[in-house]
């Protein structure tokens, strides 16, 4: 079992990241998460010419107390303001106005705003250990739009290696976790509201 489980280790790292290869597209949705990596992926590719408007999510933020007091932007503020750093043009810069508080609920988001604005082909940059599960949940029910998934370069994750270090473990946990509830139905919440 310990030999099977060595044997297996890079395997699971190699499948948990999907790398689609990038063709031009109608828009980059930057997935919320590991600021400012992400919005730095998205950039690049958007100065690569693959798509002429960069879309950021409106997550919920879980400190917005603390974020009001000490006097700093909201997290979608603060993706704007990197893409804005990179020379992205306002004019290429879509917020999305309605609150996410899980991959599932943007993705589907992602999906209905597709379909709204006519894309025919999206890309989706997220974490290198995120891909497979933004994967499989874009592709649990039929869309219009093709997604092509994007690993950002900007993270350290390596699928070959992930458990010789703690967070390479906890990011593969945590990504096995979400891909299990996701397939058990979404049955524990994302937040747990009545602790508040």
């Amino acid at each position: 079992m310990i030999a099977a489980a060595v044997a297996g280790a890079p395997a699971l790292g190699t499948w948990i990241v999907v790398a689609d290869p990038l063709r031009p597209s109608d828009a980059i949705f930057v997935l919320d998460g590991y600021f400012p990596t992400r919005e730095l992926e998205g950039a690049a590719l958007y100065h690569r010419g693959l798509a002429p408007i960069v879309a950021i999510s409106l997550p919920r933020d879980p400190v917005p107390v603390a974020r009001r007091l000490a006097r700093l932007p909201t997290p979608q503020e603060s993706a704007v303001l990197v893409l804005r750093n990179l020379n992205v043009p306002d004019r290429a810069i879509v917020r999305l106005d309605r609150v996410v508080q899980n991959t599932k609920e943007e993705l589907a988001l992602i999906k209905e705003v597709s379909r709204a604005r006519g894309f025919r082909r999206v890309i989706l940059v997220t974490s290198p250990s995120h891909t497979r599960r933004v994967r499989m949940i874009w592709d649990a029910r039929p869309a219009i739009t093709e997604a092509l998934v994007h690993p950002n370069g900007f993270e350290s994750f390596d699928g070959r290696r992930w458990w010789r270090s703690r967070r390479g473990i906890e990011e593969m946990v945590h990504e096995l976790g979400g891909m299990a509830n996701f397939l058990l139905g979404s049955r524990v919440p994302t937040f747990d509201d009545s602790a508040r």
